[in-house]
């Protein structure tokens, strides 16, 4: 029985958290608010956690993992499918993911990870190499396929491009509104903002291919 109070204890401390830190940040938000919402004593954080920093990326670990059910970078394909099609649910899951489950707590949750890529904080290395690792070496694998022929570098400087055209959709989605609110990330234009990425980094990956003929 007391394993049991204390799992469903932990559970409680997770979802208020993502609903605190959601609305607050991680600066901002408190212990005391979280347990209040959890109906837990304020030490347990520590005790379930380590610590509010540690409450705080096990909330961003559940966002992600949540997402990668929900969307996975590889639905329908395996590593053998034309490479143009794994790069396509490649874009779309990554997408999908960004935009999120269409709750405000969702989308904020979303800006908090991608802050954590500007500005990490000192446990976000466990978050990078347990999820976002191997979702980078799965484009990396892609567009290896694309263009073997090519560096490392040229991959990985490839890779890197096509990820940060992703990232710009949601990091500069209220400047993107201001230049042309059509052009913001929703679910109503998904199916287009994939083709235009997929097509624009096609048509550089091409060039690149034509500057590493194989031997």
């Amino acid at each position: 029985m007391a394993g049991a109070h204390e799992s469903g204890t932990k559970a409680r401390l997770l979802q208020a958290g993502r609903k605190v830190f959601a609305e607050h940040g991680l600066e901002n938000a408190t212990v005391r608010d979280i347990c209040t919402q959890a109906g837990a004593n304020v030490a347990a954080v520590n005790y379930h956690f380590g610590g509010k920093e540690r409450l705080y990326i096990a909330v961003l670990q559940d966002y992600i993992e949540r997402e990668h059910e929900r969307h996975p970078h590889d639905a329908g394909v395996t590593p053998d499918s034309d490479p143009k099609d794994r790069l396509r649910v490649y874009l779309h899951s990554f997408l999908l993911q960004t935009l999120g489950d269409g709750t405000p707590e969702s989308e904020r949750l979303g800006k908090l990870l991608m802050q954590e890529f500007i500005e990490p904080s000192q446990f976000f290395g466990e978050i990078f190499e347990k999820h976002c690792r191997p979702t980078q070496n799965l484009l990396i694998d892609i567009v290896r396929q694309m263009i073997p022929e090519a560096s490392e570098t040229v991959i990985y400087r490839c890779a890197s491009s096509i990820i940060g055209q992703c990232v710009l959709f949601d990091m500069a989605k209220e400047a993107i509104s201001r230049m042309n609110p059509e052009l913001v990330l929703q679910a109503g234009n998904i199916e287009h903002i994939v083709d235009f990425i997929l097509d624009f980094s096609l048509g550089g990956i091409d060039k690149i291919r034509h500057r590493h003929p194989q031997h």
